[in-house]
């Protein structure tokens, strides 16, 4: 199982300044502003499936997490595969979501919906 600050060392590239990438953000922070900004932040590493955002990231409901950031401008992607749970269940049709790209300047309505949240 990954662990949070495993993924945070990968180096993923992506749209936010180096001090705010590597900012740690507590994962004991359960505010929705917080959940958006660990699922942002993993998701700029590499897809993650609903099982990931809420067994590894503590991210609850990701589904409707996910939405509210697309709702907020971002575009991300569902596929939908096959995944065992850490209790060793084998799930069909789990989301994995792709960060395709995040709100441009002229469109970026996420600025104003996470305040005090940089990514």
């Amino acid at each position: 199982m990954n662990s949070f600050d495993d993924d945070q060392k990968k180096g993923a590239v992506s749209d936010t300044a180096p001090s705010e990438q590597t900012k740690p953000l507590n994962p004991h922070d359960t505010t929705i502003n917080n959940q958006h900004a660990i699922c942002l932040r993993v998701l700029t590493i590499k897809p993650q499936s609903t099982i990931d955002l809420r067994h590894t990231y503590g991210v609850m409901m990701p589904a409707a997490r996910v939405k509210e950031l697309r709702d907020m401008g971002y575009d991300i992607a569902t596929v939908r595969v096959t995944e065992t749970t850490p209790d060793n269940i084998s799930h069909k049709g789990v989301a994995k979501y792709v960060l395709r790209h995040s709100p441009t300047p002229d469109n970026n309505k996420a600025s104003d919906k996470i305040s005090g949240v940089m990514l």
